[in-house]
């Protein structure tokens, strides 16, 4: 007969249902607020909802890890790895895959591909499938803040009639890396922070994550080749500053072959 403290077969579990309840939870949360960031016209208001479904976005990546760990442990299937692709086109795109690779690289857990076609960039994200759906999905809400934001700030710049077509485009791209790049400092902020403050062996869990993401990445692209960082055609400090300011208070099918594919996230980021 058990006593009431000790533990019984089925108890290990039990903890793993309710591990894997509460990270439901965080995720419908974190929809939910990034639902609530898009829709609001008042740009102090978005700030908050982002910068709250930012905070859980990285506890829930913790969460998972820390699950997916465990269930490693216990010798049951862990959360499997996956590629997904993430496309950009027009005249801006170069900045843009810059930004949202920086903010893919900020989770720590993920690691990046990128490919250039004659009218895209295309960024391939690859990692735990919680992880991956969590950047494709913050990507999502923040391609559109990030439209928003750029659309009010460039009807208002006063420089436009001196600039030509080429300088409105470089002024246009730096808005956008200075909001994206923004982003992407505050999420390594708050995975220091929640390490800081977090339970002991978090930075385990998720170094033994990123692992698994590497070892995917090898089998799927055992030729990949790493980038090299090419230089960007920058625009002013100003309208870089402007694209920081607004992402502070952002409210957070060409296939191209295997070996055209640069990988951008090196092990041990």
């Amino acid at each position: 007969m058990e006593t009431a403290n000790e533990k019984g077969p089925g108890s290990g579990n039990g903890t793993a249902k309710d591990a894997r309840r509460k990270a439901e939870k965080t995720l419908k949360l974190i929809i939910k607020l990034l639902a609530k960031a898009e829709g609001s016209p008042y740009p102090e208001e978005a700030q908050t909802f982002q910068e709250h479904a930012e905070r859980l976005m990285v506890r829930y990546g913790i969460q998972q890890a820390s699950i997916d760990t465990e269930a490693g442990k216990a010798g049951r299937a862990q959360e499997p790895m996956v590629e997904e692709r993430f496309e950009l086109g027009g005249q801006l795109r170069v900045g843009q895959a810059r930004g949202f690779t920086e903010i893919a690289l900020a989770f720590n857990t993920l690691r990046v591909l990128q490919a250039t076609t004659s009218s895209k960039k295309i960024i391939y994200l690859i990692g735990a499938e919680s992880d991956v759906a969590q950047a494709l999905r913050l990507f999502a809400s923040l391609r559109l803040q990030l439209e928003s934001a750029m659309a009010a700030w460039w009807l208002g710049y006063p420089y436009k009639p001196y600039l030509s077509a080429h300088e409105k485009v470089l002024e246009r791209r730096q808005f956008q890396v200075g909001f994206l790049n923004s982003v992407a400092g505050r999420i390594r902020a708050l995975y220091d922070n929640e390490m800081a403050a977090g339970t002991t062996g978090s930075e385990l869990v998720l170094a033994s994550r990123s692992d698994r993401a590497d070892e995917h990445v090898k089998l799927l692209h055992p030729a990949i080749r790493l980038a090299r960082r090419q230089s960007l055609s920058m625009g002013s400090h100003g309208a870089h500053a402007a694209g920081s300011l607004a992402g502070t208070m952002a409210s957070v099918g060409v296939e191209v072959a295997p070996a055209d594919r640069r990988c951008l996230g090196a092990p041990g980021r």
